[in-house]
């Protein structure tokens, strides 16, 4: 009798042991745990967790995003401001084609004295800063030429002497005078009828102060 007792006594330790075993596993998720908080940290490469479509550090940005002004005092101090900095982008897209054939014009003429006499006008344009071979000039369009130029320098070192103050003006039609006064440190002062023309809804610049004399 003893011996039978003694026996269930065994079993019901063995069934015991094994239980609590079995809970004290449940109750263990402390690795499982683990993997989920790593999971949800960011990593060393990403450490904001922002997408790499575009962080605070790097935007991502292209010319399309650019605000292009439309009205004339906008218009012509943007412009301005783009000669100034050299930002050939701002002066393609205020440019009317109306103040590219006054480019084409000094075009034509600088492609036929290279025609002439291209070790002098290379040499010329060189010592402007122009990048540009003697086949690249040959290819230019207007739209290259001002853009190649605005960015030179000697073109931006032009512009930064002055500032630039707007006059009175009127709408009237889709064309515009807007008088301009270019200022330098020490007050002198050069008078200046800036041309605008109405492309669609926008305005854009016909003709401005320097465009009609390149390096």
């Amino acid at each position: 009798m003893k011996n039978k007792a003694f026996a269930v006594l065994t079993v019901f330790l063995l069934v015991t042991a094994a239980g609590a075993q079995t809970e004290e596993e449940a109750v263990q998720p402390q690795d499982s745990l683990q993997v989920t908080e790593e999971e949800t940290v960011p990593s060393s490469e990403n450490p904001g967790g922002e997408s790499e479509e575009g962080t605070a550090d790097s935007p991502v940005m292209d010319e399309e995003e650019v605000q292009v002004p439309g009205q004339p005092g906008a218009v012509v101090t943007a412009f301005f401001e783009a000669l100034r900095t050299g930002d050939g982008y701002m002066v393609s897209q205020l440019i009317s084609e109306e103040g590219l054939e006054s480019i084409d014009i000094m075009l034509n003429i600088l492609k036929q004295n290279l025609d002439d006499d291209p070790e002098a006008v290379m040499s010329r344009l060189t010592g402007a800063g122009y990048t540009a071979t003697a086949d690249e000039v040959e290819d230019w369009s207007p739209m290259e030429y001002l853009t190649s130029t605005v960015e030179l320098p000697v073109m931006k070192a032009r512009y930064s002497i002055y500032r630039m103050e707007i006059g009175e003006y009127t709408v009237n039609g889709d064309r515009i005078s807007v008088p301009l006064t270019f200022i330098t440190s020490s007050g002198v002062e050069l008078p200046f009828q800036a041309e605008l023309v109405k492309v669609r809804d926008d305005w854009r610049i016909s003709t401005f102060m320097g465009l009609s004399s390149f390096p």
